[in-house]
């Protein structure tokens, strides 16, 4: 089997920015709606340079206190969080919900606890936590962020869901919801009604491939059409940009969609063709751009994308032998 971490390492290649790396996450600290802000990582895989600060986290106002989404790649990037929700408000940080416990969301909890949070994150984390693999990637932070990753641990959340949570806190009602198993098996994303904002955590991308390792194809098409469904005016991903307007992300809930259908369809068609994996790796990328050429200019689709379908390979093998059934 390919290795995981590693190719997840090469999944979170993006563009480097030339320049100087924030010194402090509250440098990239924006407002994206009314009481609702955003710390932004850097597009690009995890470095001793850039403090392993790559992806997003969020937090939103209210008059009994604040709640946040996300927790950064380590404990000194969550204190730093901290320090940026502090910079706008002393209210009480009661909530911290995690999208998904991949190391460079859920690394930072411990300063959010630290700060009187309660940690909030799909019941899967315990999974998480507990397998030795999962610290073996501990492990290999440790030695990419050295003094960065200083007071950083793998704790575990408070509370765990397995589908809804409604948390009420002042004039808002936060949907907690886990819709299905789409990158992880435990993602959840973050719904304010009356605002129309979607935290979505690594469900939608903007502008690289989405990696397909560790999750669920299938599920992640249902993930796709209930976000669709939900109609949200924002946006607020994992890595990249916020999306702010209706057409922006129509554009990129359909562009994951898609190019998750066409990868499931192109390797259906080929195991029904008879074809064996290595004969799957060696030409999906052939395959994929004879559907869309524009495929191409996605960043690192030619490394990622074989890298996708040797998993997708084998879960589109156990549906096919399911319905056999």
């Amino acid at each position: 089997m390919l290795p995981l971490a590693k190719f997840f390492l090469l999944f979170l290649l993006g563009v480097v920015v030339a320049g100087e790396y924030p010194k402090h996450v509250k440098e990239t600290l924006r407002k994206v709606a009314e009481g609702v802000y955003g710390v932004f990582g850097v597009y690009e895989q995890v470095s001793y340079e850039n403090r392993g600060f790559i992806s997003n986290a969020y937090f939103v106002m209210t008059d009994d206190g604040v709640l946040v989404v996300d927790a950064l790649t380590t404990y000194k990037l969550g204190r730093e969080l901290v320090e940026a929700v502090r910079s706008l408000t002393d209210k009480p940080i009661r909530f911290t919900v995690i999208t998904h416990y991949h190391t460079d969301h859920f690394y930072g909890v411990g300063a959010l606890k630290e700060a009187g949070s309660v940690i909030i994150a799909h019941e899967w984390a315990f999974d998480y936590v507990s397998q030795p693999s999962s610290w073996n990637f501990y492990e290999a932070r440790k030695k990419i962020l050295k003094e960065h990753m200083d007071g950083t641990d793998m704790v575990p959340p408070d509370i765990t869901l397995t589908k809804d949570l409604d948390i009420h806190l002042g004039k808002h009602r936060f949907e907690v919801r886990h819709f299905c198993k789409a990158h992880t098996p435990g993602d959840i994303v973050v719904w304010i009604p009356d605002k129309k904002v979607l935290f979505s955590g690594d469900i939608v991308f903007d502008g690289r491939l989405p990696f397909l390792g560790s999750g669920n194809s299938r599920g992640w098409l249902k993930c796709l059409d209930k976000i669709m469904e939900l109609d949200p005016n924002i946006l607020l991903p994992g890595h990249g940009n916020p999306m702010l307007t209706k057409d922006k992300i129509r554009d990129r809930v359909l562009w994951t969609r898609k190019y998750i259908a066409d990868l499931r369809n192109t390797i259906r068609k080929m195991i029904e063709e008879g074809q064996d994996i290595d004969y799957v790796r060696e030409h999906i990328n052939e395959a994929m751009l004879e559907i869309d050429p524009s495929y191409a200019q996605v960043p690192v689709f030619f490394d990622v994308n074989p890298v996708n379908a040797y998993y997708v390979y084998f879960e589109i093998e156990n549906e096919m032998l399911e319905e056999e059934e």
